[in-house]
């Protein structure tokens, strides 16, 4: 069976998207897990921003990256951190 040209490049692309997003969150997740230190813990943004990273480390652990990045960024969003 034969796949159309179409489908293999989507396929690639797919491939190549998923590695990009897999090697994003951990970075993230480092950049907010740094801002948090330098701030005051009982801030209640900055508990938040760490649950929203550990739930982020443990998303990219289950191979969902998007998610990961999604809550890795809302945690960077919390603690006021610029991308």
């Amino acid at each position: 069976m034969r796949f159309p040209l179409g489908c293999v490049t989507l396929l690639a692309l797919t491939l190549v998207t998923s590695s990009a997003f897999a090697s994003q969150c951990p970075i993230l997740i480092k950049q907010g897990r740094d801002a948090a230190a330098a701030m005051n813990q009982s801030d209640q943004n900055v508990k938040n921003a760490l649950a929203k990273l550990d739930r982020a480390a443990a998303l990219h652990k289950e191979g969902k990256h998007v998610d990961s990045m999604r809550e890795a960024n809302e945690a960077l969003g919390l603690l006021g951190v610029r991308k």
